[in-house]
C-alpha cells in the first residue's frame, strides 16, 4: 500500500474540523523497453484497493478495447514489492 495524496485542502480541513476528504492515488512510472515501446509500471496502490480486482478490471478494459494501445497487463509482484506492468 501507499500512494500520493492529492491536494492540501482535505488534510487541512481534517485537522481543523475533524472531517475531511483526502484523495489518494497510486504511484506509477513509465519505462522504455526495446522496440521503441513504453510500459507503465505501478509500484504503489492506495489502501483498501484490491490488487487482483484492479488487474482484472484493467485486463477487461484491454479485451473490450475501451483503452487503445494496451497489449497486456501483468502482475509481477513478488516479496520485494508491488509491480503491475501495463
Amino acid at each position: 500500500t501507499g500512494g500520493i495524496i492529492q491536494g492540501f485542502d482535505g488534510i487541512k480541513k481534517a485537522y481543523e474540523t475533524g472531517k475531511g476528504k483526502i484523495i489518494v492515488r497510486g504511484k506509477a512510472q513509465i519505462e522504455d523497453i526495446r522496440g521503441g515501446r513504453q510500459q507503465i509500471v505501478i509500484t504503489e496502490i492506495p489502501y483498501e484497493v484490491n490488487k487482483a480486482n484492479l488487474v482484472k478490471k484493467m485486463d477487461e478494459f484491454r479485451l473490450d478495447r475501451k483503452v487503445e494501445g494496451i497489449s497486456e497487463v501483468r502482475d509481477e509482484t513478488d516479496r520485494t514489492g508491488l509491480r503491475i506492468v501495463i
